[in-house]
This record gives C-alpha cells, sequence and structure tokens, in this order.
C-alpha cells in the first residue's frame, strides 16, 4: 500500500492581495514498509485570481495538476491530499500510482 513519505513545499508566490496565490508542492510516495523507496508528484495550489491572471497569457491551460483554493489553508490541502490518496486506493502499485496520476503530475 502507498503512503506518502514526505510533502515539500517548492514554490511559493504570493501577489498583493491575500486571495492571489499560487504554491507548488512535490510529494513522495512509496510503499509502506520500503523506507527510501518512492515516486514523485507534484501539484500547486493556485487562487482562482492567480489562476485568472495564468489565462490572461494564454488561450488554453491544462488543469492538471492544480488544486483551487479560494483561501490557503494548509491543513485542509493535506486532508484533501489524505481524501484523494484513499480514493486512489488500489492493491497493485502501478494502477495505484497511475490512479494518482490523474490529480497530480507524475515525475519519472
Amino acid at each position: 500500500m502507498l503512503e506518502i513519505k514526505s510533502i515539500v513545499k517548492d514554490i511559493e508566490d504570493w501577489g498583493e492581495d491575500a486571495d492571489d496565490f499560487i504554491v507548488s508542492f512535490e510529494i513522495d510516495v512509496g510503499e509502506q514498509d520500503i523506507p527510501a523507496a518512492s515516486d514523485m508528484l507534484t501539484f500547486s495550489v493556485i487562487s482562482p485570481k492567480r489562476l485568472s491572471k495564468v489565462l490572461d497569457k494564454v488561450d488554453i491551460e491544462i488543469g492538471h495538476g492544480y488544486l483551487l483554493m479560494k483561501d490557503f489553508n494548509i491543513r485542509n490541502m493535506q486532508l484533501y491530499l489524505e481524501n484523494i490518496m484513499n480514493k486512489c486506493k488500489d492493491e497493485d502499485y502501478d494502477i495505484y500510482l497511475n490512479n494518482l496520476a490523474r490529480y497530480f503530475k507524475l515525475h519519472d
């Protein structure tokens, strides 16, 4: 069974207003019984205001790897991650990882 080994804040960019932000994270996930082995997933928590600014610069933006929040709250984000982990569970490691890749960007 997969578990989150670590969550690391990568990039944090706040605008002038509290509701203008993007915070990027890296998650290491791996087997519970194997301490060192893991796969890395990334995602960004982005506010609607910041997403609007992103869309002002491009015609199309793929939403893969974005979690939208009006107000950044680390605890709510962690609870949401736990819910996604539970929703994606599978006994097969590769299937579990592929299920997670629906929400997050998977890195080799």
